[in-house]
């Protein structure tokens, strides 16, 4: 490999892994509240939660949570949906998520970006 293309290739890793630790995702399992999903649907599901969560961040502002699960309607079979409370920077929405979980922990869900209520909570 050329020395240039080494250079150009350490030069964008070093980008990326800055700017991944440029924004601080607190989305730790078990989730905060009564999310009846398993820790693998969780898991699952926090990274999508906190990539919209960066959309919606601000420069000045790095931090990016989930502070409260709760369920929203209740399970029928193995689905049911939940509202997850995301805080970024002053800013906290209420995201409407559908759940389908299996019997081995794993499953499916689907943000419902589109009904996400959002208000001002101010600097903390």
């Amino acid at each position: 490999m050329s020395k240039i293309k080494v250079l150009l290739l350490s030069l964008s890793l070093l980008v990326t892994s800055s700017a991944f630790a440029y924004y601080n995702f607190i989305g730790e399992v078990p989730l905060p509240g009564k999310t009846q999903a398993s820790p693998q649907l969780q898991q699952d599901t926090i990274f999508s939660v906190g990539a919209y969560g960066l959309r919606i961040a601000t420069k000045d502002c790095f931090t990016v949570a989930i502070t409260n699960t709760e369920v929203s309607k209740p399970r029928v079979g193995d689905t049911w949906e939940e509202i997850w409370t995301l805080k970024v920077c002053e800013r906290e929405g209420r995201l409407p998520i559908e759940f389908t979980q299996k019997a081995d922990g794993t499953g499916s869900f689907a943000l419902d970006y589109m009904n996400i209520k959002w208000r001002t909570v101010g600097k903390k």
